[in-house]
This record gives structure tokens, C-alpha cells and sequence, in this order.
């Protein structure tokens, strides 16, 4: 239990000292808006994310990683450009899905005021997230805010949320960000299934890995090394989708689909520059969609 809670921990700050770095970007094209993630930081992070000048950290960041800054650089700007167009379709409730050091509840608390925002997470990582809100920024939790602690592996998602407040007869926004791909298939359906329960209108934003990288081929870009690296944690993949299996799949699920994109869709809606040209390549395996009840 202990290795698990510190490997969530340690996968929540990693995500941090990317977006960190990609809020450093100095082409306010491709700047990451999150300014919050840089208190998450620990030594090691903190080292990487000041390198000057930032060119260097990044040319390093896609040594190490390739694909990884300008993914959560999509990643990002996708998922908070969609929960701004829900909070305008007038959603009531906001429920953001392994949390870890998301910053959404805070950076868009004043246009979530009207919502009710609950942080589903494990306790662990929920407790150093509190720690360094208070430490850093002094953040006292607005009384719409919740955070749920929850053993994803063993507590039930809606009985923990109802036990918070949450109701299914109000509309929601789900996001589920760096989750869906470790999580065996009926797992992801689960969770998919209960968005479909909820008030009309209600939708889920979730990323997820191709079919083909989940089976062995690796030879999508960042795929090698990124392999490597699950392989030495000891993290697989277990769940992935072929694109063309996708629809079907969010049907049976009993949801719509609203969109479904890849690296190409990705890039060209969020990685232009000032110059107009594509800042680079995005992991090739990876594919966000947004589909409502």
C-alpha cells in the first residue's frame, strides 16, 4: 500500500514539473496557463524546471520523454477549454477524477462559483496536496469545494460522492485526466456508466491510449521510452481502443460521443506558435474524448 500511495504521489509531481516547465514557455501560443504548478515541486523537479535558458530545459524534458511536454501542454488547454464551455452551458457540479495536483478548482474558482467542485483522489495524495496549498498559497477550501478520499481499488465512486453531496440529478462535468489507460476494461465501463446516470447534459472528458501501443507496438512517437519507463514501475497498460472502436464503445457505455482526438487534431488546435508553424510532436499513442449523457 505504501509503494502505491508513493507512486501516485510521484506520477501527480511529475505531471506538475510538466506543466510547470510548459508555464515557463516564453511563446504565449503555446504557454501553459497553470501557475500553481511549480509549488508541487520537490528538489529533483525543482532543479529541472529552473535550467536556463528554458530552450535547454525543453530540448532536455524531449530527451527524457519524448512527446511528454507538448502532450500536457494539449492536455491542458484541452481539458480546461472544455470545462470553460461547461461552466457557460451552466453546469452544477464539477468532479474532478484522480486529481492529484490538478489546480482547476482554484484557478477557475471564481467562474466555478456556482458549482459545487468535488476532488476524488487517494487520501495520501489529497493530504500533500492540502499541505502545500495551505504552505504555499494559504488556500482555504471555499465551502463549495470537497475533496473525497477514496481506495479507487476498493470504495465504491458514487457512494463515496453521494456520502459528499454529490447528486446525479444535477448537471456535471467529469474530468478523468491520466487514468483511463491503467485501469482494466470493465473498470473504465464502471465509471463511464455511472456518467451515463447523471443529468442530461452531463459529460466526461477522459484520455486514452490506442489499442495497438496497449498490445506491444511502440512504435508510435514517445512510445519506446515511454514503454521503458512503464515497464520499470511497473505500471502496464491495461486498457486501450483502437480509434475506429471508439464510438461503439462510449455507446455501450450509454453515453454520446462529442469528440474523439488524436495527435494530428491535437496539435494543430493547440500546439501552434506565434510563428503559425507546429511547436512539435505529441505522443502519438494517446487520444482524448469528450462524450455527455
Amino acid at each position: 500500500m505504501r509503494n502505491q500511495k508513493n507512486k501516485a504521489i510521484k506520477s501527480a509531481e511529475s505531471v506538475a514539473a510538466l506543466r510547470a516547465s510548459a508555464h515557463q514557455d516564453a511563446d504565449l501560443e503555446i504557454k501553459c496557463k497553470d501557475y500553481l504548478a511549480k509549488h508541487f515541486l520537490k528538489s529533483n523537479y525543482k532543479l529541472l524546471t529552473s535550467i536556463k535558458p528554458h530552450s535547454l530545459q525543453k530540448k532536455i524534458l524531449e530527451k527524457i520523454a519524448p512527446g511528454s511536454y507538448n502532450y500536457i501542454i494539449t492536455r491542458t488547454k484541452h481539458f480546461d477549454k472544455i470545462l470553460l464551455s461547461e461552466i457557460t452551458n451552466n453546469i452544477e457540479q464539477l468532479v474532478i477524477l484522480g486529481a492529484g495536483y490538478d489546480t482547476r478548482g482554484i484557478r477557475f474558482q471564481e467562474a466555478l462559483r456556482n458549482a459545487s467542485v468535488f476532488e476524488v483522489d487517494i487520501h495520501s495524495t489529497q493530504l500533500q496536496k492540502k499541505k502545500v496549498l495551505n504552505k504555499k498559497i494559504s488556500f482555504t477550501p471555499p465551502q463549495n469545494y470537497t475533496f473525497v478520499s477514496l481506495d479507487f481499488t476498493k470504495d465504491d465512486l458514487r457512494e463515496s460522492l453521494e456520502k459528499h453531496g454529490f447528486l446525479t440529478t444535477q448537471k456535471t462535468l467529469f474530468l478523468w485526466e491520466g487514468v483511463s489507460y491503467y485501469l482494466p476494461e470493465k473498470d473504465v465501463k464502471k465509471t463511464l456508466n455511472f456518467v451515463s446516470l447523471c443529468k442530461k447534459g452531463s459529460s466526461i472528458v477522459f484520455d486514452y491510449s490506442i489499442k495497438s501501443f496497449v498490445l506491444g507496438d511502440h512504435s508510435t512517437y514517445g512510445g519506446k521510452k515511454l514503454a521503458k519507463w512503464l515497464k520499470k514501475i511497473k505500471e502496464p497498460f491495461l486498457f486501450g481502443l483502437a480509434p475506429e472502436e471508439t464510438p461503439n464503445f462510449i455507446k455501450e457505455c450509454n453515453l454520446k460521443l462529442l469528440s474523439d482526438m488524436g495527435p494530428e487534431e491535437l496539435s494543430n488546435q493547440y500546439l501552434i506558435n506565434s510563428k503559425g508553424k507546429i511547436e512539435g510532436n505529441t505522443l502519438g499513442h494517446a487520444r482524448m474524448v469528450h462524450a455527455s449523457s
